[in-house]
């Protein structure tokens, strides 16, 4: 895998809701993924679903990797791998977007729509002065992006750590300025962070234990006229 950089792709997953298109492309998707969509009841679950896995085709496309070739797993810890692959990924959905993130070392993506929220759960659950930080803002709204920006950091890395939810939001501690950085004692790797935001109303943060992210996530166009070889802009 010749890559540098921690690269981002993000999707709308609306143009999936024309039937046909659905089922162009549900023709593609690997076995293990048709099974992971086929158990969802929801239509707007199962694109997301399908969204995801289409991203991480398209990186892997890009990376000059045969998508076909290899079989996403799950480890013991669950944090998703590649067999077969030295490429690292993280996936990621929220409502109508999905994210995929790759790298050549570990990497952990999120996405979140920013909505209102009972900000409680930043009091009993963050680090403590991650929700003063969200309780000083001038604002409802602005709290209500606070809290999104911290929890997308906070998952991010929660999952490059391969540890998930076993981790308490509360056992470190994110810090926000020209560089995030993190207050942790999961293991003794610098771990390094970026944030999008594209204003469509959504929050993302990517955390890896690399340190060069491209600066803009890439775009997929899910409703693109060839839907293996989809359009990507960068954003």
């Amino acid at each position: 895998m010749a890559q540098s950089k921690v690269v981002t792709y993000y999707a709308s997953t609306d143009p999936l809701s024309d039937p046909g298109l659905y089922s162009v492309l549900y023709s593609i998707m690997p076995a293990h993924r048709r099974r992971k969509i086929d158990q969802f009841i929801f239509d707007k679950d199962r694109r997301l679903s399908m969204g995801v896995e289409l991203l991480l085709r398209r990186a892997m496309q890009d990376l000059g990797e045969d998508p076909d070739a290899f079989v996403s797993d799950i480890e013991g810890n669950g944090k998703p791998v590649l067999r077969g692959s030295d490429v690292h990924f993280n996936l990621s959905h929220s409502e109508t977007m999905v994210m995929c993130s790759v790298s050549d070392s570990d990497v952990g993506c999120d996405v979140e729509l920013i909505r209102p929220i009972d900000l409680e759960i930043a009091k009993r659950y963050f680090y403590g002065t991650e929700y003063d930080t969200i309780a000083s803002q001038p604002d409802l709204q602005s709290m209500y992006r606070m809290f999104y920006r911290f929890w997308t950091l906070k998952e991010s890395f929660m999952k490059v750590t391969g540890l998930g939810f076993e981790l308490e939001l509360s056992d470190f501690r994110i810090n926000l300025g020209p560089r995030i950085t993190v207050d942790q004692t999961v293991d003794d790797r610098e771990y390094s962070f970026i944030e999008y935001d594209v204003g469509d109303g959504y929050r993302y943060a990517v955390s890896s234990v690399g340190r060069d992210f491209e600066s803009s996530m890439r775009y997929v166009n899910l409703g693109g006229r060839n839907p293996i070889n989809m359009r990507v802009a960068i954003r």
